[in-house]
């Protein structure tokens, strides 16, 4: 966290730039006191409609903290320097971008990929949100604020977001900006608020959006004729926004039929459908984006099966926690045959199914079947964040074979340590039992499991000692069909600083290799090279981010995913490294 110098203490003018004060005030450098725009003393407190649920990021996982200051020389500093997180709960640190151009950092932050990774999610979101030093005259434009909301909203992370505009002074707040945060506040049902802020400035030279809000507000604020009016003027764009008409017709007590097109949806039509009563489907929210299928998700009006579905696609991008889908399962969602994906309505039946069970080890298959149609649809992770308080009423053991190294893997994703280290043995301890055939096919596993733990770095039984490691746990099937995990895992050992014998690598020779194929830029990966041998924080973690790509860890080639964990590495950020490595090993099923 940076720390304020005492006032008292102060040679020569400094900048203090507000990142989180609680009560939304800005300290100026003579000690008075100015209003943030988005702060308390911006708009009035009110209720917001109950269309959507509120929550606020928690940190240091999603958000939120407790008040810092960014101390630095007067004129150093650029608005783009506002965030909502510092050193200590979960950001980057304010140098983060020291000796990156301002420029660049626009570049990098654009090409932030969304993946369905949450190791990749939660380093994206932190690097977005953390507060740090812009050099002056960076970010004049707003430009670089924009292109952080947007990457935000673009991954779902509404309320982050939110927050990270709410911290900013009014001269900060562009009319992109401006246009945002009327968004964000249609998206969370605050459309008092919305309007409020609409209300405060006249909108006619902004532009149609603008204008389309004002008709929203009149309409409900009950100014019937002023809307009309408004509309009127308007009537030329109908064929561009035909939904929008349609919605004002229906919230003007008539019958419009909406327009059956391609045409995207925005927060406005959000909000309009959601103050005329009508359903938005996950089909269409899902084409609109993240943001919408977050404001689905909290939407307390919509279906539960439309939520359910939006709170699984947004719980797969980490922006939404596995309570939000839990409790719409036990609601009922996706019980009949109307509605979702064939493997989301699977996965909801087997979650009921599960929760009911009393038989260990029946409990356990049915787990199993669950991890499998989320592997299916390629949200593996998403079903073992969803089903990890099931995985957790089982004792350690009760279920042998691949179902101890799927626990083991996802319990160490989810952060569970002590239930992990207990897998981990309940693992060993089965190479004591049963026939020859039986103690060899557990030996194997130890191997396996010696894996997950040595690439996750927890302090378990586990111990790196090359001339114990047993390369055939690790062989490709005789189709050729599996990936090449002996050589996968033999590179994130090395890259974690694990000595790694040339032996051990002329041995996974000769058990056979094929030319990989995955995620690989070699102009992105030499950049990544030159800024973590610079110490480039920020530079280092976006590039990291961006050679992995949309498709994540699991998805990258073994010499790009070693790359970016030597790079966070020499950065000092080991946990991240190991995260990503451990993501890989999980999905690539050691």
């Amino acid at each position: 966290m940076a720390v304020a110098a005492p006032v008292q203490a102060q040679e020569k003018p400094l900048s203090l730039v507000p990142l989180l004060n609680q009560d939304g005030k800005a300290v100026q450098q003579n000690g008075q006191v100015a209003p943030i725009q988005g702060g308390g003393n911006t708009a009035p407190q009110i209720q917001p409609q109950n269309t959507v649920e509120q929550a606020e990021p928690k940190l240091p996982e999603k958000g939120e903290m407790n008040g810092t200051v960014l101390v630095q020389p007067l004129g150093s500093l650029d608005e783009a320097s506002v965030g909502t997180l510092g050193s200590s709960n979960g950001g980057f640190g304010p140098d983060m971008w020291r000796g990156t151009p301002p420029s660049r950092i626009k570049t990098l932050l654009s090409m932030l990929p969304v993946a369905n990774s949450p190791s990749m999610q939660d380093m994206s979101r932190r690097l977005l949100l953390t507060a740090a030093a812009i050099p002056q005259g960076g970010d004049r434009s707003g430009e670089l604020l924009s292109i952080r909301i947007g990457k935000l909203r673009e991954s779902g992370h509404v309320a982050a977001a939110a927050a990270l505009l709410d911290r900013l002074p009014a001269s900060a707040l562009t009319p992109e900006l401006e246009k945002s945060a009327i968004e964000l506040l249609l998206l969370q049902g605050k459309n008092k608020e919305a309007c409020d802020q609409v209300n405060a400035a006249p909108v006619s030279a902004k532009g149609r959006f603008w204008e389309k809000v004002g008709i929203f507000c009149e309409l409900i604020s009950g100014e019937m004729t002023k809307a009309e009016i408004g509309i009127s003027l308007l009537e030329e764009e109908e064929g561009r926004d035909g939904l929008f008409f349609a919605l004002f017709d229906r919230l003007d007590g008539g019958k419009a039929a909406l327009p059956d097109t391609d045409q995207p949806l925005t927060p406005l039509h959000f909000a309009m459908m959601s103050v005329a009563g009508l359903q938005m489907s996950y089909a269409k929210a899902e084409k609109a984006g993240y943001d919408l299928l977050w404001a689905l998700a909290k939407q307390t009006t919509a279906t539960k099966d439309s939520r359910f579905m939006a709170a699984y696609a947004s719980l797969a991008v980490d922006s939404l926690p596995a309570d939000l889908p839990r409790q719409l399962i036990k609601q009922g969602a996706l019980e009949g045959d109307d509605d979702g994906s064939v493997d989301l309505r699977h996965i909801a039946a087997l979650y009921r199914q599960t929760e009911s069970e009393h038989i260990p080890e029946e409990k356990a298959r049915l787990l199993s079947e669950i991890w499998a149609s989320g592997d299916q649809d390629n949200s593996y992770l998403a079903a073992g964040r969803l089903s990890l308080p099931l995985l957790q009423s089982l004792d350690p053991g009760v279920a042998g074979g691949e179902f101890e190294l799927d626990a083991l893997g996802l319990l160490l994703m989810n952060d569970d340590n002590a239930d992990a280290m207990a897998w981990e043995r309940a693992i060993r301890r089965a190479a004591l039992r049963g026939t020859e055939a039986d103690r060899q096919s557990a030996t194997r596993q130890i191997a396996r499991a010696d894996a997950y733990m040595l690439i996750s770095g927890l302090a378990g039984i586990a111990r790196w000692t090359p001339s114990h490691f047993k390369e055939a746990a690790f062989a490709k099937g005789n189709g050729m069909e599996q990936p090449d995990n002996l050589g996968f895992v033999l590179a994130m050992l090395a890259a974690l600083d694990e000595d790694v014998p040339d032996a051990l690598w002329a041995e996974a020779l000769g058990k056979g290799q094929m030319p990989e194929t995955g995620t690989s830029n070699v102009v992105i990966s030499k950049n990544l090279e030159i800024a973590a041998d610079a110490d480039r924080i920020g530079e280092t973690v976006a590039l990291s981010l961006a050679a992995l790509g949309d498709g994540g860890p699991a998805n990258a080639t073994v010499g790009t995913l070693s790359l970016v964990v030597r790079s966070l590495q020499k950065i000092g950020l080991e946990k991240e490294a190991r995260r990503l490595a451990l993501e890989a090993a999980v999905l690539r099923n050691l």
